[in-house]
């Protein structure tokens, strides 16, 4: 046992270590943040309150992971609670009058903004990473309608999981250097939803500063299914399945209603809610969203992303930016009947989710016909096109218009291992290549993943240092050697240089051209408009 003294009160924290025997200490559910519980729901994070004794934070806590449906259920129970607003805090070193700080990597977990945690040591594990002398953060946030609800009304403006992210990296700020870490090299670090999160952060002014470089794991603003514009169409039915009788149109009780309904059951009826929407595409329903400005300083994110990234208007920090090969084999699986739609049809703007002028329909089509199928309709090439809008077009975009003010250094990730984070969830065995999150069991310990190879060692290893060297200095290969035998040069809208990681490492250019210059003209006519999304009206005559 150990004792560290926050600004809060004194954390009694552990001990442990990796399988290589590299001892580490270890704080546990530690809270940043006052529970949002009763008249705090909807609302921003306040203030972690202090403690008199002192604080065992030697174990984790399953309620205290953010309340969501179990999917293993199939969405008809949830787990977790509101009270969620903690973090685990992983150091290899506590400070000493000789020692420097080290390098921070605050690490945000994904899930489509309605699912997963940050605190089960054992799906989030640091093992790998705190052996590179970093200090490790992982963190929760609140997830679904009780983190994302938005009315158009200060009582419920939105966004509140992603303030909660804010919360925790002011936390990281005002207490990591009692645990060792550098206040002052803070990277911040995300996959999927994860990865989403941190470009808002990014994006975000309220989040200025308080990080210095950041690591985007297959995800994006620019992703249509990480954004809505149209929460208040969701927020109606949500309040009709729970049996709401006042007026669609008074938001104000429509939010005293939702405050009084018990955490489990919002939950629920936001996951049936969302379930009406959309058949064939990706969509989770309560995510961030564009917020009204209040003027009370409490908004997170008030302009569209596109626009944000297209002007440059974002902290200006180094990043690493990244997307697997097979970014579309985990949509087939989940939205089959997406991939039978198209090759039936050859219609692919219908499977866009925004809206396009009825005239350039044809047109569109035309071009991602020529781009996709070719002379076949083959599973490979649908598969590739969902990937390329559900994924890639955003993480690519977004890498091209940040790399005109910041270095970006963009990978693709292609290995076909024994511990691929989705083949083993789902049981699948498809070769070759690398499906959506595969890549997470290469920098983050999962303890049901054991069964590992040499080519997967190495591979880790790589993707480690690489991460944890960019952690420290900015640069993820300073320099050629036996484990890194290339250079990686920034990304930029010139060279489009990239880093194929595979069994050897690679350096390619320039993505599939002619495919992302579909979804840029595309983005550019869609995202710089209204953003109307076309699937959202086909609730309304329900």
């Amino acid at each position: 046992m150990t004792t560290v003294k926050v600004l809060q009160g004194i954390l009694k924290g552990g001990k442990s270590q990796t399988e290589n025997g590299f001892e580490y200490y270890e704080f546990l559910g530690v809270p940043y943040a006052k529970p949002p519980i009763g008249k705090l729901r909807f609302k921003s994070p306040q203030p972690p309150e202090s403690w008199l004794n002192e604080r065992d934070v030697t174990k984790t806590n399953s309620n205290n992971v953010a309340c969501q449906v179990d999917v293993l259920s199939g969405g008809t129970v949830t787990v977790g609670s509101e009270d969620c607003l903690y973090l685990n805090v992983y150091t290899p070193q506590l400070p000493t009058p000789e020692s420097a700080p080290l390098p921070v990597i605050v690490y945000i977990h994904g899930g489509g903004f309605i699912i997963g945690n940050g605190t089960m040591k054992s799906e989030n594990g640091p093992d790998y990473l705190i052996e590179q002398n970093t200090v490790v953060v992982t963190i929760n946030y609140r997830l679904s309608v009780l983190g994302f609800l938005s009315l158009d009304i200060p009582e419920a403006a939105g966004n509140m999981g992603l303030k909660d992210q804010v919360k925790a990296l002011q936390w990281v700020r005002d207490n990591i250097g009692q645990f060792g870490g550098d206040k002052n090299n803070v990277t911040i670090m995300g996959l999927s939803a994860g990865s989403v999160s941190v470009e808002y952060l990014i994006l975000s002014p309220t989040a200025k500063g308080l990080f210095h470089k950041a690591i985007l794991n297959s995800g994006s603003t620019l992703n249509h299914w990480a954004i809505n514009f149209q929460l208040l169409d969701l927020t109606r039915e949500l309040v009709k399945i729970l049996d709401y009788k006042g007026p669609l149109e008074d938001k104000k009780a429509m939010h005293e209603f939702l405050v009084t309904i018990p955490a489990s059951n919002l939950t629920l009826a936001a996951f049936q809610a969302a379930a009406k929407y959309s058949p064939k595409r990706l969509f989770f329903g309560y995510v961030p969203t564009v917020e009204k400005d209040y003027e009370n300083n409490d908004a997170f994110l008030t302009t569209p992303p596109y626009k944000l990234l297209k002007e440059g208007n974002f902290s200006r920090v180094p990043t690493i930016r990244g997307f697997v090969n097979r970014e579309g084999a985990l949509t087939g699986i989940m939205k089959p009947e997406a991939k039978k739609y198209i090759s039936e049809t050859s219609d692919f703007i219908d499977y866009y989710p925004y809206d396009i002028e009825s005239n350039k329909k044809d047109q569109y089509n035309s071009k991602f016909t020529s781009a996709y199928l070719k002379d076949t309709k083959s599973n490979d090439t649908i598969e590739d096109f969902i990937g390329d809008l559900d994924f890639k077009s955003g993480v690519w975009i977004a890498a091209r218009f940040s790399s005109m003010n910041v270095p970006v250094y963009l990978y693709e990730f292609e290995h076909a291992g024994k511990i691929n984070h989705f083949k083993k969830m789902f049981g699948l065995t498809l070769e070759p290549g690398a499906l959506h999150g595969d890549d997470f069991t290469y920098h983050f310990k999962k303890e049901a993943f054991e069964a590992i190879d040499e080519t997967d060692v190495l591979i880790r290893q790589r993707l480690v240092t690489m991460f944890s060297n960019f952690a420290k200095s900015g640069v993820p290969v300073p320099s050629s050697s036996d484990l890194e035998p290339v250079n990686w040069p920034p990304f930029t809208a010139a060279s489009t240089m990239y880093l194929g990681i595979g069994k050897d490492l690679q350096l390619k250019t320039d993505y599939e051209p002619k495919k992302m210059a579909i979804f840029e003209e595309l983005y550019a006519k869609s995202f710089g408009n209204v953003w109307k999304l076309r699937y959202l009206q086909n609730i309304r005559s329900t």
